[in-house]
């Protein structure tokens, strides 16, 4: 985790009312200083802190379907994760307990088997679920998500390439996420245009040059193209200004294609383990709605802070669901 002048982003909060046990099936509401009086066209988010798999049940039970559903679950890495809380330009921040990622494979896939079963159940028919993994269990994964969706629901696998320093000396470094992407139906929502990126200067160069670049076929170079499946974003841990001090946050570009891709204004977005709340910052920045999930206190505090950034700024419910039950 890094640490300096951006220890002042690590605000730490210690709302009580997520640490209160709660068992009950029905969410309860937190209060909160956030909270804004209604302005018509703001984005409306709504932060669970709890177990997933029954909040899950009780968004079926309420009726509840989402266009987009994105997952950053646990790897099963075997590690431990920490949050870093407090500090400030002068200070040191303090580490604290985020979550521990480490579980026998059997238990993993029989933890993780019913909430993808959920999201497909969640998915309105011409929806999209992506899962962001690596190489500890996506291999697993895709074959268990085979089953659920069907094999022919599979859409892509999308590579996520970044750099940073690494220990490994007898094998090549570990660089690279992998996002599967899975749809309820064929009929799947998917805007090309709205994450069409530049053409690199060399193909504009080449076709300026060459009547028989591209074998006869000529793209529209000025519109631009659909990203392939690899992707290339910086690591949060060089995006000082986005770090608020969650191992393991995600980049919001990331977020940001996959939101754009796949909802569209007006859509709600739901995302089940939603860690420092990148969806929802993606999503609000871009003019929708979303449900966000954490177990973990600490990652719903630092989703509330990041949304209370975003101009303008959601209109956010805070609640507590019930606790996890072993195993």
């Amino acid at each position: 985790m890094g640490r300096g002048a951006y220890e002042h982003n690590y605000v730490a909060l210690d709302l009580q009312g997520l640490r209160a046990p709660h068992q009950e099936g029905k969410p309860a509401p937190v209060p909160f200083e956030f909270q804004q009086p209604a302005q018509e066209g703001d984005s409306d988010v709504a932060l669970y802190c709890g177990d997933n798999l029954q909040l899950a049940d009780h968004l079926l039970e309420q009726s509840r379907r989402y266009r987009l559903i994105y997952i950053d679950p646990p790897f099963n890495s075997g590690k431990a994760y920490q949050a870093r809380i407090g500090g400030s330009r002068e200070q040191r921040s303090a580490g604290v307990k985020a979550y521990s990622d480490e579980r026998a494979l059997e238990d993993y896939l029989a933890w993780i088997e019913g909430r993808l079963a959920r999201c497909r159940d969640l998915l309105t028919d011409d929806g999209t679920f992506y899962i962001h993994l690596d190489w500890h269990t996506v291999h697993y994964v895709k074959v268990m998500l085979d089953r659920i969706f069907g094999r022919e629901r599979f859409l892509n696998e999308i590579i996520w390439c970044y750099h940073g320093p690494s220990p490994i000396t007898r094998a090549f470094n570990r660089k690279h996420d992998t996002i599967l992407v899975y749809t309820r139906s064929r009929a799947y929502y998917f805007n090309a245009d709205a994450v069409r990126t530049p053409y690199n200067p060399a193909t504009f160069k080449a076709f300026g040059s060459s009547p028989k670049a591209g074998f006869g076929k000529v793209p529209n170079l000025r519109r631009g193209k659909v990203p392939e499946d690899w992707w290339y974003f910086p690591v949060v841990a060089r995006l000082h200004g986005e770090r608020v001090g969650y191992e393991t946050q995600k980049p919001l570009a990331l977020l940001q294609r996959v939101v754009q891709a796949s909802s569209e204004a007006g859509d709600t977005v739901l995302d089940l383990f939603a860690g420092s709340g990148t969806t929802g910052v993606a999503a609000t920045q871009l003019g929708r709605h979303a449900v966000l999930c954490d177990a973990n206190p600490v990652a719903i505090e630092k989703s509330l802070v990041r949304l209370s950034r975003v101009e303008p700024r959601p209109l956010v419910s805070l609640w507590r669901c019930a606790d996890e039950i072993e195993g």
